[in-house]
C-alpha cells in the first residue's frame, strides 16, 4: 500500500514539475504543425558560426520536422533589423530565430526588447579566441599588450557588429590589461577576417570552429583563449585566466519564437532539436569547430532564466565600460 502511495505521489510530483517548466521529454507532436515550410532567420551573413550552427542542426532536424526549412540571412542593426522581421511575423511557430547575446546586449542599448521573444532551447556555448595573421610582428599576447601600451589607441581588434559579444570582450580584455584600443567592427564575419589576413587590421576575435581552416592552413595564429582550461588543438595557447584576466565568456547560441507561440509548439520543436543534436551529421560538424567542449543545452524553460540573468551580466558590463548610464 506504501509502495502504491508512493508511486502516485511521485507521478503528481512529475506531472507538476513538468506544468511548471512547461517541459516534458518526449512531448506529443501539436495537431496540425507544421504543414507548411519553416524559415529559420539568422542575424549574421552566410559562413560565420551562427549561419553554420543553424543550417547544421536545421538539416540534422528536417527529417522529423516533415517539411521544407529555409534559412534566412538578414544582417544589418546589430541585429534589430532581423529581430524585427521575427516580431512582425504570426506567432505561430513557422518563423524560428537564431537567438544570441545580441538581443539582450540591443535590450541593454534600448534598441529592442528581449522579453517580445519565446525561449526555444541553447544549443551551443562556442569559445573566445584572439588571432593575427601568419605574418603578424605579435608572436605572443604580451607582445600585443606591449604595443598598446607605447601606442596608445593604435592597435585595431575587429569582430562583428557595435556593441556585440566580440566588443565586450575585447573591451573587458583591454580593461585588464590597461591598454587602450580600437575596434572596427563588421556586420559580416568573413569581412573581419580578410581584414586581419590582409594586414588592414591587427587582431581578430573569433570562435575558433568558424576559421578553423585558416587557422589550420598556419594563416591565422591563436594567441589566447577566453575559457577555463586550454583547448586540446592548441595546448600552447595560454588561457587568459592563467595570465591573470579572469575573463571566461564565449558566444552562445540558441533558438527563440515570438512570443505568444503556442507551449505544445515551443516544446515539441526543443524535442525535435535536442534530437537533432545526437545525430551523426551535427556532431560531426560539432566536433570539428570544437562546439563540444563546454556543455549547451538548455531547455524552454531553463533558456528562459538563463537570458535573464545574462541579461543583468551585460547590463553591468556594459555600465562599466561606458556605453550606457548607470540607474
Amino acid at each position: 500500500m506504501k509502495n502504491r502511495l508512493y508511486g502516485v505521489l511521485l507521478a503528481v510530483v512529475l506531472v507538476l514539475s513538468f506544468a511548471v517548466s512547461g517541459w516534458t521529454a518526449d512531448p506529443p507532436k501539436p495537431k496540425g504543425y507544421p504543414e507548411r515550410p519553416i524559415e529559420v532567420v539568422c542575424q549574421y551573413g552566410a559562413g560565420g558560426g551562427s549561419d553554420i550552427f543553424v543550417r547544421s542542426l536545421f538539416n540534422a532536424a528536417r527529417k522529423d520536422l516533415g517539411v521544407t526549412v529555409n534559412v534566412t540571412n538578414m544582417t544589418g542593426a546589430a541585429g534589430v533589423k532581423a529581430s524585427n522581421y521575427v516580431i512582425a511575423q504570426p506567432a505561430d511557430g513557422y518563423t524560428i530565430y537564431n537567438f544570441s547575446p545580441e538581443q539582450l546586449i540591443n535590450t541593454v542599448m534600448g534598441r529592442e526588447d528581449y522579453k517580445a521573444f519565446a525561449p526555444l532551447c541553447n544549443v551551443q556555448m562556442d569559445e573566445s579566441v584572439f588571432y593575427v595573421r601568419a605574418e603578424s610582428p605579435f608572436k605572443t599576447i604580451q607582445d600585443v599588450i606591449k604595443y598598446a601600451k607605447e601606442n596608445p589607441g593604435k592597435l585595431q581588434f575587429t569582430g562583428t557588429t557595435p556593441q556585440s559579444p566580440d566588443e565586450i570582450i575585447i573591451n573587458l580584455f583591454a580593461k585588464s590589461a590597461g591598454i587602450k584600443i580600437k575596434y572596427v567592427p563588421f556586420d559580416k564575419a568573413p569581412e573581419s577576417h580578410a581584414a586581419v589576413l590582409g594586414g588592414h587590421l591587427d587582431v581578430l576575435h573569433e570562435e575558433p570552429g568558424v576559421i578553423i581552416s585558416l587557422i589550420e592552413a598556419k594563416r591565422l595564429r591563436p594567441l589566447i583563449v577566453f575559457t577555463e582550461k586550454r583547448l586540446p588543438n592548441w595546448p600552447d595557447v595560454p588561457t587568459a585566466k592563467e595570465l591573470g584576466y579572469d575573463i571566461t565568456m564565449g558566444r552562445w547560441r540558441g533558438l527563440a519564437v515570438k512570443k505568444g507561440t503556442s507551449p505544445e509548439i515551443i516544446n515539441w520543436l526543443a524535442a525535435v532539436l535536442q534530437k537533432a543534436t545526437s545525430a551523426p551529421s551535427y556532431k560531426e560538424i560539432a566536433h570539428k569547430s570544437l562546439l563540444d567542449l563546454r556543455p549547451g543545452w538548455k531547455g524552454p524553460a531553463e533558456y528562459g532564466k538563463f537570458w535573464d540573468s545574462e541579461f543583468k551580466a551585460y547590463k553591468e558590463i556594459l555600465d562599466d565600460l561606458g556605453y550606457t548610464k548607470k540607474k
